[in-house]
């Protein structure tokens, strides 16, 4: 699985780019996107996916595909 941002309520900060392990996440001419093909959900992570946790919007913004 992969997660997926709701541009809708992405506020575009970027905070979460750097805390993704796998560099899935990357600013494409102002919208933030996710890269489904090589998010893995942080799986090794037992707090759950890192930009979820980073994000101010949280699970509004960035969510499960």
């Amino acid at each position: 699985m992969a997660m997926k941002i709701v541009v809708a309520e992405c506020s575009s900060c970027g905070d979460c780019i750097p805390v993704c392990p796998t560099n899935s996440i990357f600013d494409k001419g102002g919208i933030v996107k996710i890269k489904a093909d090589t998010c893995n959900e942080c799986e090794d992570s037992d707090a759950g996916p890192k930009c979820q946790a980073t994000c101010a919007s949280g699970d509004a913004c960035i969510v499960y595909m």
